[in-house]
């Protein structure tokens, strides 16, 4: 249970809506907002400031790996919420890319796990990141939750999925709303947000059951930003978020959708 203290750090984080996520299966609590690098400062409430760090699961369209302009400068989780929540606002990048391996820097994150389809540029292109104190961060990229899903039931040779998920002792499940959108090849500039039956396909394909059950016996937070301008504007977001919720929430956390 959350002390009269929690609640009132939790306030400070303008623009972050928690949720209680009791009763179902995997995290206790949900962090919703839309510029996704106010991941960090939900993170950092969720994990607090001790403790080892947190596999991050991540599903997006793009792998936000770029490097922070200035990655010494990210506060140590040690530093505390609020030093974390301003560095969040002010120093990352507002095209909210960099805050994956600034929550690497900050002590948050170790390894993670990216399920994402497209790459952008400036985006770090190895397997391994060592973080300006000198510790190395595992980063395994899969297109799909299908593909991850077969890596854990069936590791083929390379495969380090089933490798991090084992070595986590707590995950961290983070979404962005634009992962269940696609580029019109007509007009590059149009997002298509994706219908609910696509959603539950990429999110819930078959042969799942085992992934999600190891993801989720060791979540212990999500977080969703939901970016409105990646996903085809304020109503076109809203839209694909009803039913993103629908799936996230009701059929694989087993809760009632916010």
């Amino acid at each position: 249970m959350d002390t009269e203290d929690d609640a009132l750090r939790h306030l400070r984080l303008a623009g972050v809506i928690r949720l209680g996520l009791g009763g179902g299966r995997g995290p206790r609590d949900a962090y919703i907002f839309d510029p996704h690098r106010l991941a960090l400062p939900s993170w950092a409430f969720a994990l607090g400031e001790s403790g080892p760090p947190a596999l991050l699961v991540s599903l997006d369209r793009h792998l936000d790996v770029v490097v922070p302009r200035r990655p010494e400068a990210v506060p140590d989780r040690s530093a505390g919420l609020r030093a974390l929540d301003e560095h969040a606002r002010w120093s990352l990048d507002v095209r909210n890319y960099d805050h994956i391996l600034a929550a690497m820097e900050a002590g948050l994150v170790g390894d993670a796990l990216l399920v994402a389809r497209t790459r952008p540029r400036g985006s770090f292109a190895g397997d391994t990141y060592v973080d300006t104190r000198g510790r190395a961060h595992r980063l395994v990229t899969v297109s799909t939750v299908d593909r991850a899903a077969e890596a854990w039931n069936h590791p083929a040779p390379g495969d380090a999925v089933r490798d991090v998920l084992e070595a986590a002792s707590q995950v961290l499940l983070d979404v962005d709303l634009d992962c269940f959108t696609s580029l019109s090849d007509a007009d590059p500039t149009t997002v298509l947000p994706w219908p609910k039956s696509i959603v539950r396909e990429f999110l819930l394909p078959e042969g799942s059951e085992p992934f999600w059950d190891a993801v989720l016996g060791k979540a212990v937070a999500l977080t969703l930003a939901r970016e409105p301008h990646h996903c085809g504007g304020l109503l076109a977001s809203g839209e694909l978020f009803r039913d993103v919720a629908e799936v996230l929430f009701r059929e694989l956390l087993r809760v009632e959708p916010p």
